[in-house]
């Protein structure tokens, strides 16, 4: 790292400050760690806010000159995870935000880089706008560049978020954007054809994700139109007052919570899973009762849910896995964890098949 990057690193690291120029009247400020000691170092710096850009030699050292380099990724917040094996312990700090507004229509697209869930709404007026906002606890947030002058929007959302804001522009031809994405003609399967600001938002992640992976995000398949109407609605003072996530008490996540209660999956996906669905609960009374005679069907034969909870000990996370070997950043490490995770779920299905239970067998075919 040279010139303030280097006094940052020396900052944030503290690790010390050299020159590469010593004898010159003004010497380039120089710091550096090894490449191995990146896993101990890149968490360090993202955590104080900082993105990091990834430089790799891409050209052949044989031949005569400088070596050529090249940025190849940036890593922020929410794609830290993707970075190796190394990295699984922030899989759950993997969503990113954009927000876009005209006029008085907001736009939200949120995607959970870990899972590969991508869903997009809008709303026509800003009290519903906040009231979605203080649902959504992102890693990152990106808002359309030309709401840099807007002050209310600006204040909201830093007051809300405790992190850096990042300022993109929006594509000039969003639409075309994402069809040429998504491979379509038009956005009428994803139920946003309507929907301006939705399809400004989702847009601006997309171009903003690519822009700093280097690549194309062949891995982000779907796009889901949401609304609020899908599930109870709840604010941010409910969630804090029924202590579904955290205890102002006992200052934990883990005592004292609903979550705390009910946390023993055995995956990281079901997990997640679980807090995604304490804070959105289901309000449809059908998919309640379909969730229910999947419980209890479970609850009616411990043998069979120990005998799978037995088996899913043994699955990592299997959305991490699938994002790197998408990206082409898998190892051997990763590969070996995939198979272990499929070799799992053959003989869960073999277990299922076995107990007779058709209806559970359903669920999982």
């Amino acid at each position: 790292m040279f010139g303030e990057d280097a006094h940052i690193a020396h900052k944030v690291l503290g690790i010390n400050i050299t020159s590469r120029n010593k004898n010159a009247s003004n010497p380039e400020a120089l710091a550096g760690i090894p490449y191995h000691a990146k896993d101990k170092y890149l968490p360090s710096l993202i955590e104080a806010g900082y993105k990091v850009a990834i430089v790799e030699q891409v050209s052949d050292p044989k031949l005569k000159g400088i070596v050529k380099r090249e940025v190849v990724r940036v890593v922020t917040p929410a794609t830290l995870s993707l970075e190796g094996d190394t990295y699984d312990q922030y899989a759950d700090r993997s969503l990113l935000l954009a927000l876009t507004r005209a006029w008085d229509t907001f736009g939200i697209s949120l995607v959970e880089i870990v899972s590969n869930t991508w869903k997009t709404t809008q709303f026509s007026n800003l009290e519903d706008f906040q009231k979605e906002l203080s649902l959504i606890h992102p890693n990152e947030v990106i808002l359309d560049r030309r709401l840099y002058q807007d002050e209310g929007v600006r204040e909201l959302v830093t007051k809300k978020y405790s992190l850096a804001i990042s300022y993109f522009p929006v594509p000039a031809k969003p639409t075309e954007t994402l069809l040429a994405h998504f491979w379509v003609k038009d956005l009428t399967g994803f139920g946003i054809q309507e929907m301006p600001q939705a399809v400004e938002a989702s847009a601006l992640l997309l171009s903003y994700l690519e822009l700093n992976q280097k690549q194309s995000l062949t891995c982000l398949r779907q796009l889901a139109k949401y609304s609020c109407g899908d599930y109870l609605e709840m604010d941010a003072s409910t969630i804090k007052n029924l202590d579904l996530l955290y205890n102002a008490a006992t200052g934990s996540a883990q005592f004292g919570t609903l979550y705390g209660v009910l946390a023993h999956t055995k995956t990281p996906m079901g997990k997640r899973y679980l807090r995604e669905n304490l804070i959105r609960p289901l309000s449809h009374f059908e998919q309640l009762q379909e969730r229910q005679a999947f419980v209890e069907t479970f609850f009616q034969n411990s043998w069979l849910l120990d005998r799978v909870r037995e088996k899913l000990s043994s699955v990592g996370d299997i959305d991490v896995l699938l994002n790197r070997i998408a990206l082409k950043r898998a190892t051997p490490n990763d590969l070996n964890r995939l198979k272990d995770a499929l070799q799992a779920l053959v003989e869960i299905r073999f277990i299922l098949r076995e107990s007779g239970n058709e209806q559970l067998l359903s669920y999982f075919e």
